[in-house]
């Protein structure tokens, strides 16, 4: 089969949010941005149709046994290009078809090419996914960057002490023995953890309650902040991207009493 001129690109859980569209401040995106577009001139730079609704792409290369990701190119592209380019998020809003359908056309191919294509680049994508955090390189001079400073990301990795717990099945006398307990004398009884959830691609806590007004997280013993709530199901997404301390720790309040967490451990990304 001859050199595809559109593929699959699948970026790895740890490199989601580390494109320069995301990471960048909007001004120096922007310089990026307008050089692509004025190369591409209104046409598609994949299958050049012209149309003046064009995305700007990065396309990175990965080295897994170094961990980086190196920016490849920075290109416009139609929004059919961009739907194959991220195919797995185009089957999830259900235009798998159509994404299937343009990648044929443009590369001219069989269904069966497709198929192959479609299934090394998932291999990847699951290889990939064995690296928590890649370092980014790119020389953005070389896409009308000069001067633009490149900032790497410092996730610390989260050791999470309830990895093996089967939320579902908890008894009370099992909570009492992971979290420290303190009831007031009501019937509504102390916060009560449906799940917590730890993301370590992309340094993410989350943790989902009941029968509770507030939680504040604590790095060190130090309070260092606090998010409050009304009613129901209560869902709380905590990032400890840039955070530089050793344990982490959350607090529950509510009507009925406080229910306190074990601490997390945080290691430095660069003990990863």
């Amino acid at each position: 089969m001859e050199e595809l001129k559109l593929t699959i690109s699948m970026l790895p859980k740890g490199a989601w949010n580390n494109d320069f569209s995301k990471t960048l401040s909007k001004k120096d995106w922007n310089k990026l941005r307008e050089v692509a577009l004025k190369r591409a001139n209104g046409r598609c730079e994949i299958c050049g149709n012209k149309t003046e609704e064009l995305d700007v792409h990065e396309e990175w290369d990965f080295d897994i046994k170094k961990e980086t990701q190196t920016l490849k190119n920075i290109i416009a592209i139609c929004s059919r290009c961009h739907g194959v380019k991220h195919f797995k998020n185009s089957v999830r809003l259900g235009f798998g078809e159509e994404a299937q359908e343009h990648f044929i056309k443009v590369n001219n191919c069989s269904e069966m090419q497709f198929a192959s294509h479609l299934n090394k680049s998932l291999i990847n994508y699951e290889e990939r996914n064995k690296v928590l955090r890649w370092k980014i390189i790119a020389r953005l001079e070389n896409f009308g960057g000069n001067d633009i400073e490149i900032k790497q990301n410092n996730i610390p990795l989260i050791k999470n002490p309830y990895e093996n717990v089967g939320w579902n099945e908890l008894s009370f006398e099992d909570t009492k023995s992971l979290f420290e307990i303190k009831r007031n004398n009501n019937l509504i009884g102390a916060p009560k953890i449906v799940s917590i959830e730890v993301d370590n691609y992309q340094g993410t806590l989350q943790v989902k309650s009941l029968f509770v007004d507030k939680i504040e997280w604590f790095l060190d013993e130090i309070k260092i902040e606090t998010k409050y709530h009304t009613a129901g199901l209560f869902k709380t997404d905590f990032k400890v991207k840039n955070l530089v301390g050793k344990q982490l720790k959350f607090k529950l309040t509510g009507i009925g009493g406080k229910t306190t967490s074990k601490p997390f451990e945080l290691l430095p990304q660069e003990v990863l």
